[in-house]
Formats: C-alpha cells, structure tokens, sequence
C-alpha cells in the first residue's frame, strides 16, 4: 500500500513540473533540438515479444468460395463457311473477296454478306458446257456405231475364213493340177517346136534334092527353096523362144506363183487367227470406250451441276438475324478474328471450308468458365452462384452450372458451361466479353476453424496434422488434430480441439 501511495505521489510531482514549464517558460523558451531518450526494455517486454502469438479456437460461419474466370458466349451461333463441290477442289485460293460486311453489323437473313470475284467460276462453266456439247455428241455416234460393229463382226469372221479356204484351194489346186499342166505344156511346146523344125529341114532337104534335076528353071528353084529356108530359120527361132519359155515358166514363173500361192495361204491362216483374237476384243473394247464415254459424260453433268451450285453458294448470304463476328468462336474466344479480318478486305482470298464469319445472336447466353484441377471438388453440376461481368462490376447474375468436361480441355484445366438464371442482363453484354463466376461449394454455420498457420504436418507422416496447444500456464505442446477444408487463410477442425483452445500462430522458438 505504501509503495503504490510513493508512485502515485511521484506521478503527481511530473505532471505539476511539466505544467509550470509550460504556464511561466512558454514564450521565453529557445528552439533546441529534441533528444528523445532511448527506452530500454525490460526483461519483462522482452519475454513477452519472444513468445509467439496466439489464436482462439472459436466457432463461426465457415464457407468454400470458388472464382472461376470465365466470358459470355452465345448459346445460338451460325457459321458462315464455303463448302465448293467442284471449285474448291479445282481452283483453291480462287475465292477473291471484293467486298464484305462490316464486323458487328446487324444483319438479317438473306443479306449479303460477302461479294465475290465470280469471272473465274463463270468463264470454267462455259467451258465445261461447251465440254458437255462435245461429250454428247461423241457418245451419240459412238452408240449409233456399236450396233453397226456387232453385227460386221461375225461378217469378218466369215470373210477371213472363206478367204482362208480360198487360199488353201488355190494352192492344192496348182500342186495337183496347175503345175503338172504348166510343166507338160512348156515341154509340149518346145517339142512342138522340135518337130516343126524337123518337118522344116526335112522339106528343105527335098526341095533341094528335087531342084536338082535340070528339067526346072532356075527362077523357079530359087525362089522356092529360099522360103523353105526361111521356114527353117522360123522354126529353129520358134525352137530356141519355146525353150526360153519353158525355162522361164518352169525355174521362174512357177516357183514364184508356188511361193505367192503358199504366202497368201499362210497370210490368210494368220489373218483368220487373228480376227477371231482381235475381234471379240476389239469389239469389247467399243463397248468399254462407250461406257467411259458415258461414264465421263456422267461427270461432266455432274461436275457441271456441283459448278453452278458452287456459283450459288458463292454469293453468300446471311443464314440468320443476328450479329456479325468474324472467325470461328472457338470455346468462347474468337482467336482467328484478326486474321479473317485481313481476308475480308477487298483482293483478299477466302479458303474452302473456312468459317470466316459467324451469325450471333445475342440472346440466350451462356458462361463458358475454365475450372482449374485443383478447383474440381468444389464444383459440381447444379451448383447455383453469381457471374459478374468485368465491364460491370457491381452486377451479379445468378447462374447455375449445367455441365463439366469430363476430361481436360488442356493441361490442368477443365470447363464448365454455366447457364444464365435471370433475362435482365444489360443490352451492352456481348458474347465476347468476360466475366468471373463465384461458386459457394459448401458452407457451416457453426463450424470450429482455427488460423491455417497455426496448423503443422508430421514430418513422418504427410496425413497427420498438430498444432501446439496452450495450457493456462502459457505452456504449449504438440497436439494432434484432424483437419478438413481450408479457405480464407482459415482451416476446419473436425477433431482434436474444443472451442475456446488456445494455440500458437507458429512454431516454439527452441531453446
């Protein structure tokens, strides 16, 4: 008692001091400058600031919140792409833009969306009518002359055989009859020839033999003998000429005739071998040009028609009321908008099968939201939440997950598809834009939680958990605890600890 009465009285003392310096020095006082004395701790302050801080277990609400980034996506999206049959395949890159719709323009459907370059397209399907006419034509005259071709063909059958027979006939003919006859008729004559030399030198020779006798004139004699000599003469030419022709029927005109004879036998033989190869096959061969000619005519027509349907589509018209977006949304995003936007400029190039501008409608949408591995256990279908748009900050649109990919859309990440609950949004939401979604996965009312950084793992023993707990000495020791969830820096107790535990924040400082 007495000391507390000293420090009172001392206190009392300072704060009188202090309040004469201030009431008589005040305006006498000079500028100096301000020492401001070090404090020293006290061995009690110093304890105190070594001991780590402590936490209360207490019971209190206790929820798990999950944030997916997520954008706006139309549920109703038509794709504008060019499909050519015919002149994609034949020409690609053909596809010249002289002028297209603006990106984000309202559009109707039947407008216009796209004009292209179609002197290319037109000038191929003049030509490939004038193909058509041709193809026509041929193949009328080729199915006009098939008939003619089966009927002649056993006609030329016939005829190369009769000709073989003939050619045989001829050639036993002049071995049987022909030479024999030729062979004795050439010997015939020559001794015909002999003889009337003969009958000629034997007259000679009489006439002179008679002319002898002097009874005859002169004139007489002279004239008759002389011709009998010429007769002579005649007839050993006439000998000599059947001789020459015996030979030359005989060594040459024969041989010739027999080889010819056995020539044209042997062609014929071969001539027949042939047409009963060649034409059965030649006539199939018709036959089969007369179906390609079909066949191509067939294709003509059809890549005719496949043309001037290609030359349809190429004025490309809106398919449906909507927006225009150019691309292809892919998972929400419009990745390829850039670079279509350069394709649509006039003198650009659109490819086949190329979605180069998509029909949105603005309304319904729907969230497309990335769901990242780690967040899978606290989403699920059905999970009600609330989507706020990053060009709208203070709105919330209730929502609710209607599915999730069940396998990864890339590494780590899913996604989930999340429908709008309420048709107020803004006329200013676009699908395009993005947006966060936050999911509520389970919440306690009463819950016991303590601070995340007051809880430890067994160095052992990944799944044990302790904290150090403090008795009312201010002592602490290890205690082990079974934990659940964690969120907002704060850690569910299930078992272990009571509510109004005190535990350490960190570690003990070992001594």
């Amino acid at each position: 008692m007495f000391d507390r009465v000293r420090r009172f009285v001392g206190f009392g003392v300072i704060f009188l001091a202090f309040g004469c310096m201030s009431l008589f020095g005040a305006d006498d006082r000079v500028a100096q400058p301000k020492v401001t004395p070090k404090k020293q701790e006290t061995p009690a302050k110093k304890e105190a600031s070594a001991k780590p801080s402590t936490y209360k277990v207490v019971r209190e609400p206790f929820k798990i919140e999950v944030s997916l980034k997520g954008v706006f996506e139309s549920a109703e999206m038509t794709e504008v792409v060019l499909r050519p049959q015919a002149w994609g395949v034949e020409a690609r890159g053909s596809l010249t833009v002289l002028k297209a719709v603006e990106q984000g323009a309202t559009v109707r459907k039947g407008d216009t969306l796209v004009t292209l370059d179609f002197e290319k397209i037109d000038q191929a399907i003049r030509e490939l009518e004038n193909d058509r006419r041709f193809s026509e034509l041929s193949l009328h005259q080729a199915e006009e002359e098939l008939p003619v071709l089966e009927k002649s063909a056993p006609l030329d059958l016939a005829i190369a055989d009769r000709q073989k027979k003939i050619a045989d006939e001829d050639l036993k003919r002049h071995f049987d009859i022909e030479r024999p006859f030729l062979e004795k008729m050439a010997n015939f004559l020559v001794k015909n020839s002999g003889n009337n030399l003969e009958y000629a030198k034997e007259e000679l020779r009489q006439l002179e033999k008679m002319y002898r006798s002097k009874d005859l004139r002169e004139e007489t004699e002279e004239i008759i003998v002389k011709r009998q000599r010429n007769a002579v003469e005649a007839a050993q030419f006439g000998l000599h000429n059947a001789e020459v022709r015996r030979d030359q029927a005989l060594k040459v005109e024969l041989p010739r005739q027999e080889q010819h004879l056995k020539d044209t036998a042997e062609k014929q033989t071969l001539l027949l071998e042939r047409a009963k190869i060649t034409t059965p096959v030649a006539l199939n061969q018709r036959r089969l040009a007369l179906e390609k000619m079909r066949y191509d005519y067939d294709k003509t027509i059809e890549r005719l028609k496949k043309l001037q349907k290609d030359r349809e589509i190429m004025a490309v018209k809106s398919p449906a009321d909507g927006i225009v977006y150019y691309g292809k949304c892919t998972r929400g995003h419009w990745t390829s908008a850039s670079m279509v936007a350069s394709k649509l400029q006039r003198g650009g190039m659109l490819m086949p099968d190329e979605v180069f501008i998509t029909i949105v409608q603005p309304r319904p949408m729907f969230v497309r939201a990335t769901v990242e591995e780690k967040e899978l256990q606290d989403v699920r279908v059905g999970l009600a939440g609330k989507i706020t748009p990053t060009s709208f900050p203070e709105l919330r649109i209730p929502g609710k997950i209607e599915e999730i990919s069940p396998i990864p859309i890339s590494a780590g990440s899913f996604e989930a598809k999340i429908t709008l609950e309420s048709e107020k949004e803004p006329a200013a939401l676009v699908p395009g834009m993005a947006c966060t979604a936050k999911f509520v996965s389970s919440a306690k009312v009463n819950a016991l939680v303590v601070s995340s950084s007051g809880i430890f793992t067994d160095d052992l023993d990944d799944d044990k958990h302790y904290v150090y707990l403090v008795d009312k000495d201010g002592k602490s020791e290890k205690h082990s605890v079974t934990i659940g969830r964690a969120s907002g820096g704060k850690t569910e107790i299930l078992e272990g600890l009571k509510e109004g535990d005190q535990i350490l924040q960190s570690k003990p400082t070992e001594k």
